[in-house]
């Protein structure tokens, strides 16, 4: 800006404001701005809080991926996926048995025998997780395959003592009328 101006500035004055602000202003402005502060402070706490919540949340979701991985689908060789099929088909089938066989009796049985099946079937799924990560070898495809047998042998143990227990209810039912 040039001199010129800037006298010009100066000696029109009376556009400026000269006028005192009231008794008491500063002390009213400072209230004011004391008053925001406060709600200032409670933004910056939660930012540390939104951070560890984000990380615990970021955590979780590594901790959950890795305890529980995704598996692709796995491809077993022709003879084992035959012989998979059988003994599910199997499996289902005496599932299909044993739950048409509860009763109120036998149901805490087959609760149990349904947990157990739960941890097997567990079991089976680390075998595929094992086979999709290495490829198909002779002892994890025979882990496998005693897997699938012992849960078939487990779920007829578990219907003959349901058919047991059923057989006894029909005597005791029988004995009191």
């Amino acid at each position: 800006m040039s001199t010129h101006n800037l006298n010009q500035l100066f000696e029109n004055q009376n556009n400026w404001d000269f006028e005192e602000p009231e008794t008491g202003h500063e002390k009213r402005f400072l209230e004011k701005l004391n008053k925001q502060k406060p709600s200032k402070k409670k933004k910056l706490n939660w930012i540390p809080l939104s951070i560890a919540a984000s990380l615990l949340l970021g955590f979780g979701i590594i901790l959950f991926l890795v305890n529980n991985p995704t598996t692709e689908e796995v491809v077993l060789s022709p003879q084992v996926q035959e012989t998979h099929d059988y003994f599910s088909s199997v499996i289902r089938n005496e599932l299909t048995q044993l739950k048409n066989q509860e009763t109120p009796q036998s149901k805490a049985l087959i609760t149990d025998a349904m947990k157990e099946l739960e941890s097997l079937e567990d079991d089976y799924h680390n075998l595929k997780v094992e086979i999709a990560n290495n490829g198909e070898n002779k002892q994890i495809v025979f882990a496998m395959l005693t897997n699938l047998q012992t849960r078939i042998s487990f779920i007829k143990t578990v219907l003959e003592q349901v058919e047991e227990i059923n057989n006894l209810n029909t005597l005791d039912d029988e004995k009191h009328i």
